[in-house]
């Protein structure tokens, strides 16, 4: 037995056979015995491996209503192409095809699943392509190790294959990867973690170009692509500490068209209408990456596809859905750069303050084709990203975006302008060099530069109504922070009758005072609830039931507002409603530079949709806004 082997059956007894639940064969499975354990394997019945050898040469399935179990065996080589394949032509339909029990390990790819002469379904009509179809191809309760490129290849035009309660790890390309033109498929269940760092990996490699050799360092591979593959379903998988990321959607440009002709073949699908919910994603760069090659460079890819700027090609991943999934700790949660995506009822969570919960925006597609990413929805997603207040960004522009019903930290999130992430010349390229053989790279990789903390975002609503009469009043601004006086009054004038009815003591209040730089002077939610006297917290109530009171008598008051009044003057004038806010021991550190402010006063956070709520600005701060001994005053 060589070291390789030896090794690889370590492996398997010491980590991987717990994720193996070993149960009775099929009735009537044939035993395949150990005297073919250095022969490859062709299967067309039920068969089980015999779990006491190593097999080394790979086990090949060709026919439908097969079940392989390996029982808990090792498949393991260092210089094989696939250690478990399925394989038939395109004219050939396969179907009902269960891989369990498997510990894989060395392959080029682990598992490979392919329409044998693809390449011929690229230029069919879909009806033509997909007339064949395959179906219920299951591969289940395994283990991918150490592939050198792909762990689990999908390959073209591939349809029915469900990929559940695997263990994917160690990987030199993505983990897991369907091919343009698969469609159809299910990743559930599954653990993929660590994958993607010898393809483009970050210790860097050569690759020529216009007849000069350069180095390059790259970013690695993501845990699960999906190039140009379709209506796949990839829930309940947990993701961790694969090199570029958890799940890339894009499709492939139509790569090395000229230099390597004999391996092209045309893509002519998006990755549209996939579901990626459920899942949990801890760490790493990018979450999920919608369209994650439309603003990257792919001129060293020598695409097929055409080229509307220098080495810029359109990328093609649209209505996509991502929900129900649990990111933590990533750079970018969510990155959208492709149209129609629903982004819905996720969570995000990290310690860094500069971490994003949803980016959207793509940049050279809407500088140069005027084509901004358009229809994404983002609603019901919460985030608590300490310091973060705004983690739901767009960039470069977006259209037609539905934002609604988004928390962060507890409150209410807005949606505005972010900065765009940091990236490499080329796609999958953090920097390159002319390559001198004499005088290799040393020291450490470069890496990408990590995003800075950014300021929220102003105070906003969907349907504001002017503020009117409005005064702010700070002081003590020349003494430390933490004494400062701050009352905020003023007016608005909202639809009548109120929908929903107006109701502070049951839907509290939001209060946000910003500068020019969106540096919030005030923000603070003023709870709900009735006025507790041990506490002497809360609101208290007219008897007309037309004014609400908030009084705070504790040491901590909410950013240090002790009073809130609010007053319906509807028998007035109908829709009129009145505030004073009243602020005592704050820090309210409003620099007279970064004028002017903006104020917002939300009846309610679920108010804020409905438009019961008021924005008011000095735009003209010579005249609107002044600042004597300590005090500043803006009306």
């Amino acid at each position: 037995m060589s070291a390789f082997i030896r090794l690889a059956a370590a492996a398997a007894a010491a980590c991987c056979l717990p994720l193996i639940a070993l149960a009775g064969v099929d009735p009537g499975s044939q035993l395949v015995t150990c005297d073919q354990a250095d022969e490859q394997v062709t299967i067309d019945v039920n068969s089980h491996l015999d779990p006491s050898c190593t097999w080394t040469r790979g086990v090949e399935i060709v026919a439908s209503d097969v079940t392989l179990d390996c029982q808990g065996a090792s498949i393991a080589a260092p210089d094989r192409r696939f250690g478990v394949a399925i394989l038939a032509p395109i004219d050939v339909v396969l179907s009902n095809i269960t891989v369990r029990n498997c510990h894989i390990e060395g392959f080029l790819n682990n598992i490979h699943i392919e329409r044998e002469g693809f390449f011929a379904l690229a230029e069919m009509t879909e009806a033509e392509a997909y007339e064949h179809a395959w179906s219920n191809i299951v591969i289940e309760d395994s283990t991918s190790l150490n592939s050198r490129g792909v762990g689990i290849f999908v390959d073209g035009f591939v349809t029915g294959v469900t990929l559940r309660n695997l263990h994917v790890e160690g990987s030199g390309s993505a983990g897991i990867y369907l091919e343009a033109g698969s469609k159809d498929n299910v990743v559930e269940n599954s653990v993929i973690i660590n994958n993607g760092f010898g393809e483009n990996g970050p210790d860097g490699n050569t690759f020529n170009f216009g007849g000069t050799t350069f180095w390059f360092w790259g970013t690695g591979r993501e845990g699960l692509a999906i190039d140009g593959s379709r209506f796949n379903t990839v829930r309940n998988n947990s993701f961790s500490g694969n090199a570029a990321g958890a799940i890339f959607l894009y499709k492939n440009c139509g790569e090395f068209v000229n230099t390597r002709p004999d391996n092209w073949w045309h893509r002519s699908y998006g990755a549209d209408g996939n579901t990626i919910e459920e899942n949990t994603i801890i760490g790493q760069r990018y979450g999920v990456w919608i369209g994650s090659r439309m603003g990257e460079n792919v001129l060293p890819m020598d695409c097929s596809d055409p080229q509307y700027l220098g080495g810029i090609v359109l990328d093609y991943a649209a209505d996509n859905t991502v929900r129900d999934n649990d990111f933590q700790g990533v750079t970018y949660g969510v990155r959208v750069e492709d149209d129609g995506s629903i982004i819905e009822d996720n969570q995000f969570s990290s310690s860094d303050p500069a971490h994003q919960a949803v980016l959207v925006g793509t940049r050279y597609r809407t500088s140069a084709l005027g084509l901004p990413v358009d229809d994404t929805t983002v609603t019901g997603n919460q985030a608590s990203i300490a310091g973060n207040l705004s983690p739901f960004r767009w960039v470069h522009g977006e259209s037609d975006t539905t934002f609604a019903n988004n928390d962060s930290l507890g409150r209410r999130a807005d949606f505005c302008e972010g900065v765009q992430p940091d990236t490499g010349p080329f796609v999958m390229t953090v920097d390159i060099a002319v390559y001198d053989p004499e005088n290799p790279p040393t020291g450490d990789p470069p890496t990408l530069d990590e995003p800075e903390v950014l300021t929220p975002c102003a105070p906003s609503c969907a349907a504001p109504v002017d503020a009117a009469e409005t005064r702010i009043r700070i002081a003590r601004l020349d003494t430390p922070p933490g004494d400062d006086v701050l009352s905020f009054k003023g007016q608005m004038t909202l639809a009548h009758p109120f929908a929903p009815p107006l109701d502070p003591a049951a839907d509290g209040v939001e209060i946000l005072i910003a500068d020019s730089t969106g540096n919030r002077v005030l923000d603070a939610v003023i709870p709900s609830g009735a006025y507790d006297r041990g506490t002497r917290t809360g609101w208290k109530t007219s008897r007309r039931g037309d004014k609400w009171t908030y009084v705070n008598g504790s040491d901590s008051p909410p950013a240090g507002i002790k009073r809130v009044v609010i007053r319906d003057r509807s028998s007035r004038s109908p829709g009129l409603v009145q505030f004073v806010v009243s602020g005592r021991n704050g820090s309210y550190e409003a620099d007279e530079a970064n004028l002017p402010l903006t104020g917002l006063v939300a009846l309610g956070q679920p108010a804020v949709e409905s438009g019961q709520c008021a924005l008011t600005s000095f735009p003209v701060p010579a005249e609107a806004c002044g600042r004597r001994a300590g005090t500043l005053v803006c009306r």
